[in-house]
């Protein structure tokens, strides 16, 4: 476990010493997330932080993150819909892909361009189960943006030790059989696959929202180059 600590710590200095204040840690706050947190403000206790928040989220998570927030006197950039719980007057799309698309990637995207990022850190791991994370790589380029994965090698277990030895308050609802967590529609206690809770009955089951796939922000090409036929 302290190998992969040291590893983790190893790849968030080298990101904050390059990027700079070109580079932000994301987190959903859920387990995983927070651990990276955790870990980042080792290196940099005012690292900037971005979430992004949906009208669907839980309760429980609002009140969870304004906590943290608030204890840890975080650097917390809040994108998407901030402002409280289950707006009842935002309608959400029946089709998954269209809301993830609406309520979680285009608010990531504006995120990285309001803060002018060049480079994101995420609380991605491999052994969470989809396809794509068994596969990917601990840096990643998609577009113009690059992708920190510094926890990518941590098991489940290694991520509740990490609490554990640190005394970080956990999210509540992990206590009533979640184990993984994003908007309360799409979110259910489950005990087998770590994200076979996640949108259940539907094609994504278990997979991802978008924001770890897609390109979030595109190369731009100087017109100079593009006029010269070169690209």
């Amino acid at each position: 476990m302290q190998r992969k600590i040291t590893h983790s710590l190893k790849l968030l200095a080298n990101a904050f010493e390059f990027y700079g204040d070109k580079v932000a840690v994301a987190s959903s706050f859920g387990k995983d997330s927070v651990a990276l947190i955790h870990l980042a403000r080792r290196i940099d206790k005012n690292v900037k932080i971005f979430s992004i928040m949906t009208p669907f989220k839980f309760e429980e998570t609002f009140e969870y993150y304004y906590k943290l927030a608030t204890e840890w006197e975080l650097n917390l950039n809040l994108f998407g819909y901030a402002h409280g719980f289950q707006d009842l007057a935002v309608t959400r799309p029946t089709d998954v892909e269209e809301c993830c698309n609406h309520f979680k990637v285009a608010p990531t995207k504006e995120a990285i361009e309001k803060m002018e990022l060049e480079a994101w850190v995420s609380g991605l791991r491999r052994t969470e189960g989809t396809h794509h994370r068994k596969f990917t790589d601990e840096y990643e380029i998609k577009g113009d943006l690059v992708k920190i994965n510094p926890i990518l090698d941590w098991t489940e277990a290694d991520v509740w030790a990490y609490h554990a030895i640190n005394s970080i308050p956990p999210h509540p609802l992990y206590a009533r059989g979640y184990r993984s967590l994003g908007c309360e529609p799409c979110s259910k206690p489950y005990t087998e696959e770590e994200r076979g809770g996640r949108w259940q009955g539907t094609s994504k089951c278990g997979g991802e929202c978008g924001i770890h796939t897609q390109v979030l922000k595109e190369t731009v090409i100087p017109t100079s180059k593009r006029s010269s036929g070169k690209y």
